[in-house]
């Protein structure tokens, strides 16, 4: 323990002159007096549930621009039910030098007082950390207190200030020190804003890399984050993340640009983030984004119909899916073709559906779109094609096929078909003015690139994948998802600092792969929270084996 106090107290460098305390152990007053700042925000998040599973964290801002996103984040973090808050914030005016800080003084807010956990501040202080007054004028705290006091009241908190200036080696000493205040009794509060002093089309990007690399949980991507374009605290994210060993859930995206009509040469934007156990979907609007689940192949053929009739096969299939997506708008690659009148010698690889019963259950899945770019779409020829378009235009089900975009949930969604059955060389069909479809003339709006690429059983991107990537990445694509290969990847990889991130396969949806050699079926779900500004977080969701609910091999959840 001397060792860990010696060295944060090396990174203690003398603090700039700060405003002076009160006297003796006096409350700071409140920072805003004005209730109506608060006020607004919390009447937006009336009726607000909270979280549905413990909450370990949440990143809020701290800008009174965005009061409804403060409150979002600590509105939902009542069902924690926490003994302590952990709250975490930049030293604003470095008031810390090259270190951090704490305080053991209580606060008093306009919407109530906030007690400090003496205790753990008191230990903090004997760690090697200074008490500071730095906290009666950083609105790093005071402008999230109010909210503090009013959804989460009586409850104590730990405060630590973060200087920009720390560095990695002293986030772990200090995450040493912290690592004992951490437990199912204490949430975090991060109060943290992101991309600085950008105008918004600029800060827009910084924004997506951000949430690329939230999504795929990449540490080293992170610590490569430039302070304060994409964020004003590198050190609080990457310490709530290493004190939670939780993945990060993103649930509002907003920059400063969309709150005022006066153009503005520099802007912040603003994130709330979500650290939980976050398996599940969360296919509800919070605020203002939009939600669409991409999932992997649906056949409803061959098999599948006899298998289907069974109307407890059918229930628990349908319940377990809906369960996967959170009855969320669903977009699949529809793996085959189409037919009114199912035909009794099909050979066995050539892919029909009736499609009555496929239309039965894209409704019954909340099915919005279908993709047609994939190999078997084109098994019964450029009539088969039609014919399943015709039906899916008549039942109002969007699709699109290869080197078409289709517009849904704030996104552009683009397919792309890099195998056929039917056209030489049946492989690496992809042509660089199919790529070029990806480039939308809406700029802001973000785009996705759903490939149909690959080998079966293949779990990972080879060259000819990885070389895809890039190229649509490079046309301004933000996520990647890929099908083919009837298994689901083990998740997400960030591309180019975060310019891109690809889920190179989902694998199946619903299809009927019965046992045979080689790697088992799976499949992944793809969860986009669509934000007004443009951008997008993409998370990979789990999904049980459908088919092998279907056909009672495998209990439901």
């Amino acid at each position: 323990m001397r060792a860990l106090l010696t060295s944060l107290a090396l990174v203690i460098a003398a603090s700039a002159p700060a405003r002076a305390c009160p006297e003796g152990d006096t409350p700071f007053p409140p920072q805003y007096p004005d209730p109506a700042l608060f006020e607004e925000g919390i009447a937006a998040m009336a009726g607000q549930p909270p979280w549905h599973e413990p909450l370990e964290a949440v990143v809020v801002p701290h800008h009174l621009e965005v009061p409804d996103l403060v409150a979002l984040g600590i509105a939902i973090a009542r069902n924690a039910a926490p003994e302590r808050i952990l709250f975490l914030f930049p030293d604003h005016f470095n008031q810390t030098g090259r270190g951090f800080a704490t305080t053991t003084r209580d606060f008093e807010t306009v919407l109530g007082h906030v007690p400090n956990d003496r205790a753990a501040t008191r230990a903090l202080i004997e760690g090697g950390l200074p008490e500071s007054c730095l906290f009666a004028q950083d609105h790093g705290i005071g402008a999230v207190l109010p909210f503090i006091a009013h959804y989460l009241p009586d409850v104590p908190i730990v405060p630590v200030a973060l200087s920009i200036h720390s560095r990695p080696r002293d986030w772990d000493r200090l995450a040493e020190l912290l690592a004992p205040l951490v437990g199912p009794d204490t949430l975090i509060v991060q109060s943290t804003d992101f991309s600085h002093y950008l105008p918004h089309h600029e800060a827009r990007l910084r924004d997506q890399q951000v949430l690329n690399i939230l999504a795929a949980d990449d540490e080293d991507a992170l610590l490569r984050l430039h302070q304060p374009d994409h964020i004003d605290s590198l050190a609080a994210l990457y310490l709530t993340r290493r004190l939670t060993g939780r993945p990060a859930l993103v649930l509002a995206n907003r920059n400063q640009q969309e709150v005022t009509p006066v153009r503005l040469a520099e802007t912040t934007s603003y994130m709330v983030i979500a650290f939980s156990e976050n398996t599940g979907p969360v296919a509800t609007r919070l605020v203002d984004e939009e939600v669409l689940v991409v999932g992997g192949d649906l056949f409803l053929g061959r098999h599948m119909p006899r298998l289907l009739s069974d109307e407890l096969a059918e229930e628990r299939t349908v319940q377990t899916a809906l369960a996967a997506t959170g009855g969320a708008a669903l977009l699949l690659n529809l793996e085959g073709v189409l037919l009114e009148e199912m035909p009794t010698n099909l050979p066995h690889l050539t892919l029909g559906m009736p499609a009555d019963l496929t239309q039965h259950w894209l409704e019954r899945l909340n099915v919005a779109a279908l993709g047609l770019a994939n190999n078997h779409a084109l098994d019964l020829g450029a009539d088969g094609l039609a014919e399943t378009r015709a039906h899916l235009t008549r039942a109002g089900v969007a699709h699109f096929s290869h080197a078409e975009g289709l517009d849904i949930s704030g996104l552009s969604v683009v397919g792309l078909r890099d195998i056929s059955n039917r056209e030489a060389p049946y492989r690496d069909l992809i042509a660089q003015a199919d790529l070029d479809t990806l480039i939308h003339p809406d700029d802001q709006r973000p785009v996705v690139a759903f490939f149909h690429w690959g080998r079966e059983g293949m779990a990972e991107a080879g060259p000819r994948e990885a070389l895809l990537a890039r190229q649509a990445m490079a046309r301004g694509v933000s996520v990647i998802v890929g099908a083919h290969p009837h298994v689901a990847s083990s998740g997400p990889v960030v591309l180019d600092g975060g310019d891109a991130i690809l889920f190179f396969s989902v694998g199946n949806f619903l299809f009927d792969q019965f046992d045979q050699p080689g790697p088992a079926s799976s499949g992944a779900l793809v969860e986009l929270r669509v934000f007004p500004q443009g951008t997008v977080f993409a998370r990979q969701l789990p999904l049980p084996n459908l088919f092998d609910i279907a056909r009672g091999r495998s209990d439901a959840p």
